[in-house]
């Protein structure tokens, strides 16, 4: 099963196409002869450097180059889709309802930016606070901004945001991005004790020899990984790949992950990640994980996120190569995964940030009620779900203690 709809080649001259179209060009680097981590800058006429991204897998040059679209598009001010709403107006909302981000600000009087977002099939909206989706807005103005902003700040990120060759394809990618996220926060939460436990399966060495192609090199390197599969969300498959050893020679164990409804390309996602971590891993990524050390280890239920001591020898049940039809067309599998979300009792909303020539696409994707939990482990004080839902006056206020800390 293939998540896009074009062979990799034409992705790429496709790709290379739009960022010609805007009087950008990009220079590539391979990490390796074997190619599995791949970086793109994006540069103007004057060689300025505008913008980079970084891919993993088979065709990490491709989503190195997709990343760095989705980033320069994250950089650009929306000029559409956006409105001030009162945040009563905000948590009030039918379909905000689940989302203890949105209902926290019911106590709030303040009017704040968010953006329009709708089903793919444009028959609800959805309005989100710009803060929630767009970290370039709130690193911009948090110290002055209004208390909404302020306790949003700490939730904000861009995840569901994807590059893709039509539509579909952008919100095939997106969608995997946000659940993927929310498995991955679920995961930290079982770890840290402080949601329920998760039923975890590690990939027979069939699997996971099919995942990575067959690579020598790159079983050689997933061999000192404990590569974890949970596979009881949305009916999609989740992978994280952590070093066995712990943390080693960096301040936290460099790890990554992956979502899919092929259980391959959840594990190779996963596993090129966690290479794509290491291999990629700079002085300022150092300072920031040094700060978060500090952060973990200065809390007794969060110190398991340092290493994931945990699980990181674990052992447990196989899971072979399952028998199944997996749906072939990217639009069959986002009708399937759109299903799978709907069948979860929650809907999915999204926002197109981008069109380009040949449908080149940027969307966002945005479904209420799931987790950002997995921030923790970036240095930020945030709380699981069920907990701002819990008590959305202590919830919101909590920021001021917290934003005193």
């Amino acid at each position: 099963m293939s998540e896009r709809e074009f062979a990799p080649s034409t992705a790429l001259s496709k790709i290379q196409n739009i960022i010609k179209s805007l009087n950008l060009f990009s220079v590539t680097n391979h990490t390796d002869i074997n190619k599995l981590v791949a970086t793109a800058d994006l540069f103007d006429s004057q060689n300025n450097l505008i913008q980079s991204g970084a891919g993993k897998g088979p065709d990490s040059l491709v989503g190195a180059l997709a990343e760095s679209i989705e980033h320069l598009c994250l950089l650009m001010p929306a000029t559409s889709d956006v409105i001030t709403q009162s945040c009563e107006f905000i948590a009030g909302q039918k379909n905000a309802q689940r989302d203890g981000f949105l209902t926290s600000l019911t106590h709030l009087s303040h009017s704040i930016e968010s953006l329009r977002l709708t089903t793919v099939d444009s028959t609800a909206e959805l309005f989100v606070p710009t803060t929630l989706l767009c970290p370039r807005v709130t690193n911009n103005s948090v110290s002055s901004a209004c208390p909404a902003t302020q306790f949003l700040s700490r939730y904000s990120s861009n995840s569901g945001t994807a590059f893709g060759c039509t539509k579909a394809e952008a919100l095939l990618h997106g969608t995997h991005e946000v659940i993927e996220r929310h498995v991955l926060s679920r995961f930290f939460m079982a770890v840290c004790s402080i949601g329920p436990a998760i039923t975890m399966y590690t990939p027979s060495k069939i699997l996971l020899a099919t995942a990575l192609s067959e690579s020598s090199f790159a079983l050689s390197r997933a061999d000192k990984l404990q590569v974890i599969i949970i596979k009881d969300f949305m009916n999609v498959y989740f992978s994280v790949a952590l070093p066995k050893v712990g943390a080693g020679p960096f301040h936290l164990s460099p790890i990554g992950s992956g979502c899919s409804l092929d259980i391959c390309i959840a594990i190779q996602r996963a596993v090129t990640e966690q290479f794509q971590v290491e291999d990629l891993y700079d002085a300022p990524q150092e300072a920031i994980d040094n700060k978060t050390l500090n952060f973990l280890a200065g809390a007794e239920t969060l110190k398991s996120l340092i290493d994931f001591f945990p699980v990181k020898n674990l052992t447990l049940p196989t899971l072979d190569i399952p028998k199944m039809d997996l749906a072939s067309s990217v639009p069959e599998q986002l009708e399937a995964l759109q299903n799978n979300i709907e069948k979860s009792g929650k809907t999915m909303f999204h926002r197109v940030l981008a069109q380009y020539a040949e449908n080149g696409t940027v969307c966002q994707t945005y479904i209420p009620g799931l987790e950002r939990f997995n921030l923790i482990r970036n240095g930020y004080f945030v709380a699981p779900q069920r907990v701002l839902r819990q008590d959305n006056n202590r919830a919101t206020h909590a920021n001021v203690h917290h934003n005193s800390l």
